[in-house]
């Protein structure tokens, strides 16, 4: 039996380590209270942060019931860590006893109203035909020999010109 190597451990950070500036507080690093997040951090829930200890429903990806048990923060929004009752035996197999939630991801999912059924325009091809090649007209300064018949000059690069 193999077993699993244990999920790293999140850093001993105390919430007074970047005082006075907040972009020097880690993203994604739990915290017990709120007061140790930068200000400004939005929720992206309808209601409110929900506090430790509380539980909460996850709705993201079915994870059923579970317990906060921190606060997180990262790109401008606050988070939450949460326990779930039940962790997917995907991450159970590597020691994942946690995960970081945002508050949409604790709400069910509404999607919003249905666009209308767009038609795609109709564009008709006209048929194959065999004569696609388009005949021009010769110009000025192009000369066919039965050398260079199918071969168009380049006056502009005369270096590309063969000369017998």
């Amino acid at each position: 039996m193999i077993t699993p190597t244990p999920a790293p451990q999140q850093p001993q950070i105390g919430p007074l380590d970047w005082v006075g500036d907040p972009d020097q507080c880690p993203q994604w690093v739990g915290f017990p209270t709120r007061a140790g997040l930068p200000a400004g951090l939005r929720w992206s829930g309808s209601g409110e942060v929900p506090a430790i200890g509380t539980r909460v429903h996850i709705y993201m990806n079915s994870y059923g019931p579970a317990e906060v048990k921190a606060y997180f923060h990262a790109e401008g929004y606050a988070g939450v860590i949460c326990q779930p009752n039940q962790m997917p035996a995907r991450l159970q197999a590597h020691g994942v006893t946690l995960g970081h939630f945002f508050g949409r991801e604790l709400e069910p999912y509404h999607p919003g109203p249905h666009a209308p059924d767009q038609v795609p325009e109709v564009v008709e091809i006209p048929p194959a035909s065999t004569d696609w090649i388009p005949d021009y007209p010769p110009q000025a300064g192009d000369e066919l020999t039965d050398e260079n018949q199918g071969h168009e000059q380049h006056p502009e690069h005369p270096q590309n010109e063969q000369h017998d």
